[in-house]
């Protein structure tokens, strides 16, 4: 069969069709396994060329998560320098510190620079992509760095307003309090960026939330920097968030019945070798089209219309709560726990709801001593929703295009028990398929100081990954800016876009974190 030059399908469409056909040819060409020759060459078959060329990649879903009170990765990913260290002083007070696990208990996966504790162990199979730093940009925070807004995610915010400056708490349900410090700033921050930027590529979906999860009136500050169609619905409520996503049915099938699924792939199926020649795919895909494509038929035709339901079922509730403590000091039905949190978001993107999701939580706010119970308690409330999250993308066949942020909001907090904020560490982690896993960056032990120790900090080289000389106090810690240029690229804003507010044009991406 030769290739034609034909209209494309979509044109033969009747109108009101041609919204599900696009919608199911992007989640029936999303199967695992198909040629990249052969999506486009459907593509171009069904839509057109021009149209195949702009949609290359499909768009990035996005669930920012955003913790508060001074938390800590320090069970999570074990930073090489203190899993090494030789006569660790280990406690629950003043300078000693506090990683309460033994060489002997941790795992290292060398080539990733990686040390798991136990509690930790449940990200093992997912390692090669997700990313931590915790040596980034401090917070400025009045009260021992507490702030709503961050360094990574608005570089350049300041306390202090003016030209192009907009208050990033205006928009918010709690504005200013001591705690969330108000800031001012040009740039947006990433959950709203990328909310803009899906609606600017006309995708059907709802517009994206922010669920205030934070059972204090601490917060985390959504700023959309006037762009058009940036700002977020924020739920303060359980009750609110499943208000704005009712029960209702979907129905998926692009055909009306199973033989007219059958007639469409052999349609698709017109894209022949001189498709595949002219634009220079390798050979094997010519060979494997017709065999890939015979998995679009049940896709397109699905079966029975679906119902999309936010609410948790029993044996979800059971699926995503294992192991996973609760908050402190959550209001029964206004706040929600984490693992609930993550659990809604799922669902929110698997239901193609709306492909933003942001999510605050906080355990408790906590000072002075750290005892084991309290880190290990941060590590779970991590490490058990990441998990599922992952896991549940990966089943959904969403991984791939959904960017997971972890940011921690407030001042740093040093490896020391007794340390109070404001210095130390500021934690990220990124995962999804375009992240190149691995730990970045390090923290050590530079010396003894009373009865533990004085510690040091390696940012990575923005240029290269590689931790560069330690420091002792807050300077060399790695630029907001270049955590944020890193997000955006991963979502796929355009650089133009990226590079256009004045405190992100100049710092470039981290593409050592990113996946070619």
């Amino acid at each position: 069969m030769k290739y034609l030059r034909r209209p494309p399908l979509i044109a033969s469409l009747p109108p009101l069709q041609r919204r599900g056909f696009m919608k199911l040819l992007g989640v029936a060409l999303a199967v695992p396994g198909i040629p990249f020759a052969v999506r486009h060459a459907a593509r171009a078959i069904a839509l057109g060329e021009a149209k195949a060329e702009d949609m290359a990649k499909p768009p990035i879903n996005f669930i920012e998560i955003d913790l508060r009170d001074q938390w800590d990765f320090g069970h999570v990913f074990v930073a090489p320098g203190l899993a090494t260290a030789a006569n660790l002083k280990r406690g629950d007070s003043g300078r000693m510190c506090a990683m309460y696990y033994g060489a002997d208990q941790l795992k290292q996966i060398a080539e990733r620079r990686v040390y798991l504790t136990p509690l930790s162990l449940p990200l093992e199979p997912h390692l090669d992509t997700i990313a931590m730093i915790e040596t980034c940009e401090l917070g400025i925070g009045e009260i021992h760095g507490h702030e709503a807004s961050n360094p990574q995610r608005s570089p350049g915010r300041s306390p202090m307003p003016g030209p192009g400056r907009g208050d990033m708490s205006a928009n918010e349900p709690v504005p200013y309090v001591p705690g969330n410090q108000q800031h001012y700033s040009s740039t947006p921050t990433p959950a709203a960026l990328h909310n803009h930027f899906i609606k600017q590529q006309g995708l059907a979906v709802k517009n994206g939330i922010a669920f205030k999860g934070i059972s204090r009136e601490h917060t985390a500050y959504h700023y959309g920097a006037g762009l058009e169609g940036s700002e977020l619905d924020r739920k303060q409520t359980v009750a609110a968030l499943l208000a704005g996503f009712p029960d209702k049915v979907e129905d998926y099938n692009v055909v009306p019945t199973p033989q007219q699924a059958e007639a469409l792939v052999k349609v698709l199926s017109a894209a022949d070798d001189r498709f595949l020649q002219r634009h220079k795919y390798e050979a094997q895909a010519s060979a494997q089209h017709l065999a890939q494509l015979g998995e679009l038929s049940p896709l397109l035709y699905q079966g029975e219309p679906k119902l999309i339901s936010l609410p948790l079922t029993p044996e979800e509730v059971a699926y995503w709560q294992a192991g996973c403590p609760d908050q402190e000091g959550n209001p029964p039905g206004e706040k929600c726990n984490i693992w609930e949190q993550c659990a809604y978001a799922y669902k929110l993107i698997q239901g193609a709801q709306c492909a933003t999701v942001a999510l605050e939580f906080d355990y408790l706010d906590w000072h002075d001593t750290r005892p084991q119970s309290i880190v290990d308690t941060l590590a779970l409330q991590t490490v058990q929703p990441l998990t599922r999250l992952i896991e549940s993308l990966k089943a959904a066949g969403l991984y791939d295009n959904t960017l997971i942020a972890i940011y921690t909001l407030d001042g740093g907090r040093a490896p020391a028990a007794g340390s109070a904020g404001g210095e130390g560490k500021s934690g990220l982690m990124l995962a999804g398929g375009m992240i190149q896993g691995g730990y970045y960056g390090d923290v050590g032990v530079a010396g003894d100081d009373g009865d533990g120790h004085v510690y040091s900090y390696s940012a990575p080289d923005p240029a290269t990954g590689a931790p560069m000389a330690p420091v002792t106090d807050n300077s060399g810690r790695l630029a907001g800016g270049h955590v944020w240029r890193t997000v955006m690229k991963a979502l796929g804003v355009p650089d133009s876009l990226a590079a256009s507010f004045p405190d992100t044009a100049g710092y470039a991406p981290l593409d050592w974190m990113l996946r070619a």
